[in-house]
């Protein structure tokens, strides 16, 4: 036990003595990070909220939730084949 509180105050001291620059950031890579290409483009279309983005994705059902959900319209959920994929659209836009 006499040896914890010594240990203790080392570890604060020397947690304390770090240069914040040494401190490891995690970086946010957004859309870029993104391997697949249509979840890339469906990733930036969403996070600029721009539809013409969505013009990118080959993918039907994918394009469709994007022009959905950038329109803010359940008239595009209607064209996804998936019927889960379609109601979990739905359910978004209302």
């Amino acid at each position: 036990m006499k040896f914890v509180l010594p240990l203790l105050l080392m570890f604060i001291v020397n947690a304390h003595a770090l240069p914040q620059e040494h401190i490891r950031r995690v970086t946010y890579e957004g859309c870029n990070s993104i391997k697949d290409p249509d979840k890339k483009a469906y990733c930036q279309a969403i996070d600029a909220n721009k539809a013409n983005l969505c013009s990118k994705i080959g993918n039907g059902d994918l394009q469709n939730k994007c022009l959905a959900k950038t329109n803010n319209d359940a008239k595009f959920c209607k064209r996804i084949n998936d019927e889960k994929k379609r109601k979990n659209c739905e359910l978004y836009i209302r």
